[in-house]
């Protein structure tokens, strides 16, 4: 891991260096994409580039956090700041953060929670300054959108390529009850699908928004993303997506039939998408029976686990059998893990296990379930947090959700269809969030992605400042 960060700061030296030169928007411009492409190989299948990628993601995201800190000071000035900053929202935001410090007290592993307490914070802190900077002025805003919309497409881009280089690193091989599946750079296939399930809403308005090339551009993107997802297999992903793109469509729509249409169209694509993505088959001759489901495995012959799980061994039916076919309605074993961890919660329910510790508490005894956490960041915040921290995220969700929303109705024009595009985004995370445990994890690929969106939809909502002087 030495060797990792070594090649992580030398990396990040030279992008400080390039970043130097740019004015101090277009440097977070630039970090913001960054951000999203490191993270997302951080969970890359390949142990050398996670080597390299996961301390350098982290370094980057403190980079963009002093840089996005720096951006709000120089436009508002500490006073302006605070009066902007008296939303609930950001109120929430730090009582969030201050919960998951104070966990180190009785935390089950307080090493782990003070380290993923500090990337949460550089990811919400990182957010808050842009969405505060930014407050009250579109331009501004849509120009950070594209920022954000760019990263999602990067990590679609370098997919396709090792999909058309190296096809077999790109696709996770097919078992006898799970067809294969595309994973692009992302470890699993659902990694690198719940990212492009959030984007393809800021996707969508941007199709809007621009003419010319640079919309032929943002649709062949929306074509890449939606691909993806539909070769991941993520059926949650293309669900909270389409619900995304319906979103924006309605939105931005001039008249009651233009909104018909526009929602026809979108429900038309999701009914193509799901036909496309049942012609992929499990394979009766394949020799695993699962999903490799340690990511710590040498992935040589001998590693028994990539075979049959240990905790497999016990109460499987027929012994090795595989178990039910994956199909488009079928479970996958998520409402016996969230069960099994709401029970675990409950040993500890006022406070949780401490934040950060999801994947280290949870333990995954449920022969139709592969995860190493319950796959449901509700539960997971549970979990970490308990009562307490669970009441914060849904409180804070909704001041999010609230703001953006006021944003749709208090603007017209293009403001409400940017408005529009980040209410998509945070909707569309949330409901991910159901089926994903991602909304706390800073090294989760969509995790920066919504958090951004949500926090300048809410500067949106804000009154130009002309306005209140």
């Amino acid at each position: 891991m030495r060797s990792g960060y070594v090649k992580a700061l030398s990396i990040l030296a030279a992008a400080v260096g390039a970043l130097r030169r740019l004015p101090l928007e277009g440097a977070i411009r630039l970090a913001v994409p960054a951000t999203v492409v490191a993270v997302a190989l951080g969970s890359n299948w390949s142990p050398s580039v996670r080597q390299v990628a996961q301390p350098l993601w982290k370094l980057l995201l403190a980079l963009l956090c002093a840089l996005a800190v720096a951006y709000a000071l120089a436009n508002a000035g500490p006073r302006r700041l605070w009066e902007r900053a008296r939303s609930p929202a950001y109120a929430l935001a730090a009582a969030l953060v201050a919960l998951a410090a104070a966990s180190t007290l009785w935390s089950a592993d307080p090493r782990l929670t003070v380290e993923r307490a500090a990337s949460f914070t550089l990811v919400l802190l990182a957010a808050a300054a842009l969405g505060l900077a930014a407050a009250g002025d579109r331009p501004r805003v849509e120009r950070l959108l594209v920022a954000v919309a760019a990263g999602p497409v990067a990590v679609a881009v370098l997919g396709a390529l090792v999909l058309a280089g190296a096809h077999h690193d790109a696709l996770q091989a097919a078992t006898k009850t799970i067809p294969s599946r595309y994973r692009g750079i992302g470890q699993n296939p659902n990694t690198v699908a719940m990212l492009f399930a959030a984007t393809l809403p800021l996707l969508m308005w941007l199709s809007v928004e621009w003419r010319g090339g640079r919309r032929l551009a943002a649709v062949a993107a929306i074509l890449l993303l939606t691909g993806s997802i539909v070769g991941s297999g993520s059926r949650g992903a293309l669900v909270t997506g389409a619900a995304g793109c319906l979103l924006v469509a309605v939105a931005t729509a001039m008249s009651a039939r233009g909104r018909v249409l526009a929602g026809a169209a979108v429900v038309a694509a999701l009914a193509v998408a799901v036909g496309l993505g049942q012609i992929p088959q499990p394979n009766p001759q394949a020799a695993d029976v699962s999903p490799i489901a340690c990511p710590l495995c040498t992935h040589r012959p001998n590693d028994a686990d990539a075979t049959l799980r240990l905790e497999d061994e016990f109460g499987a039916p027929n012994g090795a059998d595989p178990g039910s076919k994956r199909t488009l309605f079928a479970s996958t074993g998520r409402g016996q893990a969230w069960e099994g961890a709401v029970d675990q919660g409950q040993e500890r329910p006022v406070a949780g296990y401490g934040f950060g510790t999801e994947d280290h508490v949870f333990v995954d005894r449920y022969y139709s379930f592969f995860g190493g956490a319950p796959e449901n960041s509700y539960i997971g915040v549970f979990l970490q947090l308990g009562l307490a921290g669970l009441l914060l995220v849904l409180a804070l969700a909704a001041a999010l959700v609230a703001g953006c929303a006021a944003a749709i109705r208090r603007l017209d024009g293009a403001g409400r269809r940017a408005a529009a595009a980040c209410t998509a985004v945070v909707c569309a995370g949330l409901v991910l969030a159901v089926v994903q445990s991602y909304i706390s994890a800073a090294g989760n690929n969509a995790t920066l992605t919504v958090w951004l969106c949500a926090f300048l939809g809410l500067a949106l909502a804000a009154r130009p400042a002309a306005a209140t002087t």
